[in-house]
């Protein structure tokens, strides 16, 4: 049996003046207004988080296969990086004595070429051996940076190691800032980069509420 509406049910689009929208869409707007940012403030005096500071821990000298700016392969969502290491060295910020090497063919830069907007999104993995104690660390990084004449970018990275002096390393947030140079500036069948890596030495943010 169908069921009909009484014609004093139904209100017509018509017959609504754009006053009452008008009216309804300025109560809405109040109602958000007073229960938004003024009754929660952003970050209230019992939370305290200091801006992150960051300590130069490694320098490094890195060579890629030739042509990284080259070999990139299509894909879905832009060009995808597979770039291998051919080796580098690790020293120390502060005095530059050798402190690692990276290690050849294992790990490499995987990032990929936004079809959006052209950045390019890094994810590179790196195995060291650390000099003294001959241990192995996994250093993992995703970011985001830009590709030209030469490549440089910034990302955020952590470590993986059994080394037992480094293990604030793993505990800590990493940054890591590369520069891959052009074909021009590097050795014959290499593509050379430098990077910096950083360790987060301020502590975390804390409640005292």
């Amino acid at each position: 049996m169908k069921t009909t509406r009484p014609p004093s049910m139904i209100i017509k689009s018509s017959m609504v003046s754009p006053n009452i929208f008008l009216a309804m869409f300025a109560a809405v707007l109040g109602i958000v207004s007073a229960s938004g940012p003024h009754k929660y403030p952003a970050i209230p005096p019992t939370v305290h988080i200091a801006t992150p500071i960051f300590t130069d821990v490694y320098d490094a000298t890195l060579l890629f296969t030739p042509n990284v700016i080259q070999d990139f392969v299509p894909g879905p969502f832009g060009d995808r990086s597979f770039v291998g290491f051919l080796g580098g060295n690790l020293t120390d910020s502060k005095t530059g004595a050798l402190v690692g090497r990276i290690l050849p063919g294992v790990g490499g830069e995987f990032g990929l070429i936004s079809n959006v907007n052209g950045k390019f999104y890094t994810d590179v993995s790196v195995i060291i051996q650390w000099k003294d104690d001959h241990k192995f660390a996994f250093l993992k990084g995703q970011g985001i940076g830009s590709l030209g004449n030469f490549s440089s970018s910034t990302f955020y990275a952590r470590m993986e190691t059994d080394s037992t002096s480094r293990q604030h390393l793993a505990n800590r947030a990493l940054l890591l800032s590369i520069v891959v140079l052009p074909p021009t500036a590097s050795p014959p069948n290499s593509t050379l980069a430098f990077f910096k890596l950083s360790m987060k030495s301020n502590p975390d943010g804390t409640f005292s509420g």
